[in-house]
């Protein structure tokens, strides 16, 4: 007879990991199965000459408490985030310069409604339950709009509206006229505001974690210990009955009284589940994609734009870069600039050759920064949407019509089966904050439920 595991985790991301360094906490028999070779989901750290650069998921914001305590627990250090000098702000043809945080953006534009149409979209964002946005009494309502169709009928001034629609490009990695406004307004709030979500300093771009952010899973996968995961064990099918359940994976079929499924929605959905999901669950993991990302990182031998007063900081609606920082190391060692394709161009551009990305990149920074920024040392990629496991970064996001709808199955637990990951949050939805509070989240509702079983 196999052995009958408490709770049996689903993805060896953060999410997963977080839920089950939280069960074994508890005393809890807990195995987690992992599809890759290797623990962090959506976070990937490469390491260049002694260096380490992310790939995925960077940042750790402001207000990022649990991602904070963790980085305490487990002795990993930050760092900000650099951003001295001129930023670069490309709209429509036209290009300024400015200092601070993207939402103090003030001169050099007709951004005539910007202040007008930000405060009224934290409004409307802070009017939703982000436990259930599809609660809200206007949540049909809004979910029948697309950001683009919201913005057409709600702002004024050209600049003021495109960068909105970059806005939703660069955070959401996905076209405005893709995007729900009510999955829009349910990711705003579940970071707190629209300058929370675009600002270094006390936003979500404040610091960088010295050593990358994948370490935040291998610390979590090693408290497990090697007998409490499995990595290449990408899951097929879940079976449940009213005592236990079955996982198969290509090799083995494990048992567990309970399963947590830490992966994005519409993976999540490709599991072979009996008996078979709900209507609603069903429909939203097959209506809820990932968004589109290649992220670049351009190492240097120097930081030319530092001494030409330039921090590296650059949003654009021309691309192929959207935006970028500067990457340098904490001892600013080894130098760099780390941008993103997103949305619909991440998809063009994966059509295209790495030496044809590679030269776009250059390119684009050559026009912002001189021609220095033509002669690399190293240049390195990662096209999410290429990524077996993820199929894309950095959230799953919802078109119109089924947030309103079949937003209450994307916490909702199905008999045994539990749901977490980043998607699944109520803080910090599409961060590596986000993924850990579903972590937190999902282990208390089994941890309740395994007391219960008990009474």
């Amino acid at each position: 007879m196999t052995t009958l595991y408490d709770v049996i985790v689903v993805g060896g991301g953060l999410a997963g990991l977080n839920a089950a360094y939280e069960f074994k906490k508890s005393g809890l028999n807990v195995l987690v199965l992992e599809a890759r070779d290797r623990f962090g989901g959506r976070t990937e750290s490469i390491k260049v000459d002694e260096y380490w650069f992310d790939l995925g998921g960077q940042w750790m914001g402001g207000t990022h408490k649990y991602l904070k305590q963790l980085c305490d627990e487990l002795g990993v250090k930050s760092f900000p985030q650099y951003d001295e000098g001129k930023h670069v702000l490309e709209i429509n043809g036209k290009k300024v310069y400015y200092s601070g945080n993207i939402s103090t953006l003030n001169k050099g534009y007709d951004l005539e409604g910007l202040n007008e149409t930000i405060q009224k979209i934290d409004e409307l964002a802070s009017e939703l339950n982000p436990e259930a946005p599809h609660a809200h009494q206007k949540s049909r309502e809004y979910d029948h709009l697309t950001v683009s169709e919201w913005l057409d009928r709600n702002t004024k001034g050209i600049d003021a509206k495109s960068i909105i629609n970059w806005f939703c490009r660069v955070c959401v990695a996905a076209e405005p006229s893709e995007v729900s406004f009510l999955y829009f307004l349910h990711f705003i709030r579940t970071a707190g505001s629209y300058s929370l979500l675009a600002d270094i300093h006390g936003g979500a771009q404040q610091d960088r974690l010295i050593g990358g952010s994948q370490q935040i899973s291998e610390g979590l996968a090693k408290k497990l210990g090697s007998s409490s995961f499995a990595l290449n064990s990408p899951v097929r099918a879940i079976s449940q009955d009213a005592n236990q359940c079955s996982v198969r994976t290509d090799l083995t079929t494990y048992r567990a009284k309970y399963v947590v499924v830490a992966i994005p929605p519409t993976l999540a959905g490709r599991i072979d589940y009996k008996p078979p999901m709900p209507a609603k669950r069903d429909e939203l993991t097959q209506r809820m994609p990932m968004g589109s990302v290649i992220k670049t990182i351009v190492i240097y031998d120097e930081p030319f734009w530092r001494k030409e007063g330039y921090s590296a900081e650059a949003i654009s609606d021309q691309g192929p870069i959207f935006i970028c920082y500067d990457d340098s190391s904490h001892d600013d060692k080894k130098t760099a600039i780390v941008g993103f394709i997103a949305a619909s161009a991440a998809k063009d551009w994966a059509e295209k050759s790495p030496e044809e990305r590679k030269q776009a990149v250059l390119e684009c920074y050559a026009r912002w920064w001189g021609p220095k920024a033509l002669k690399p040392r190293y240049f390195l990629e990662k096209s999410w949407k290429e990524e077996e496991y993820s199929r894309g970064c950095y959230v799953g996001y919802t078109s119109p019509g089924i947030l309103g709808q079949c937003g209450e199955a994307l916490r909702k637990p199905v008999g045994r089966i539990h749901w977490a990951g980043t998607e699944t949050a109520s803080a910090w939805v599409g961060y590596m904050e986000g993924a850990l509070e579903s972590g937190f989240r999902v282990s208390k509702e089994i941890k309740q439920r395994l007391t219960n079983s008990k009474l």
